[in-house]
């Protein structure tokens, strides 16, 4: 079981904000890391596409988070630390992030790696919905891991701290060839309407880097 994070930040999209964005990034990010508050990996970049549309234009920037224990996340929002790193970007943003925690079956890192990331999430209704999509996506990572043309990598689990539950998944495809190959296959257009039928469905792809992080 692994901690995993996903960061919607409200980044202001006028020039400037974002030439200084990533101008002071690196030592912006100083206040996430340095010390590091608990987490295994880190990985920033930017939404390329959310349902299909191309949404580069709209510089909607995205983190992705592994922390060694919930109570390190927890703790980390109420620190010190965090307020004046949410002190240091203030002017470039235009509200608080949305902070998504999950459980995932494993560690983000190798599907987060991938040079295509796409992530799926099901926004349900019940616990008997979340728990058939959670073997839904039991079902599709048994069939990736046993196809052998297949070097895809994937992680799945359930939000811990949004009033209704998501059902997230993270898929490293390792080529958008995979990509489609896989998602011309019955068993998957099988997997997406059964996830469909289940709750509210939202898909991107993400643009993302590994990010620098202190010593544990």
């Amino acid at each position: 079981m692994a901690i995993t994070e996903l960061i919607f930040p409200s980044v202001k999209t006028d020039s400037a904000s974002l030439k200084e964005l990533e101008r002071d990034w690196p030592s912006l990010s100083k206040g996430l890391t340095d010390p590091n508050p608990g987490l295994l990996y880190a990985f920033r970049g930017w939404i390329l596409t959310e349902d299909g549309l191309d949404v580069r234009e709209a510089y909607r920037e995205f983190l992705l988070f592994e922390w060694n224990s919930a109570d390190s996340f927890h703790a980390f929002i109420g620190s010190e630390q965090f307020a004046a790193f949410a002190g240091s970007i203030r002017h470039l943003v235009t509200g608080p992030p949305t902070l998504q925690l999950f459980e995932t079956k494993f560690s983000p890192r190798d599907a987060a790696s991938a040079p295509l990331v796409e992530i799926i999430r099901v926004k349900v209704s019940s616990s008997e919905n979340a728990e058939q999509s959670l073997q839904v996506w039991e079902k599709a990572s048994h069939y990736l891991a046993g196809n052998g043309e297949s070097t895809t990598s994937i992680t799945y689990g359930k939000s811990s701290n949004l009033e209704t539950d998501v059902i997230m998944c993270i898929i490293g495809w390792q080529n958008e060839k995979e990509h489609h190959n896989i998602s011309e296959e019955k068993i998957w257009s099988e997997t997406m309407e059964s996830l469909r039928s289940l709750g509210k469905m939202s898909r991107i792809t993400v643009g993302i880097e590994a990010m620098n992080l202190g010593v544990l």
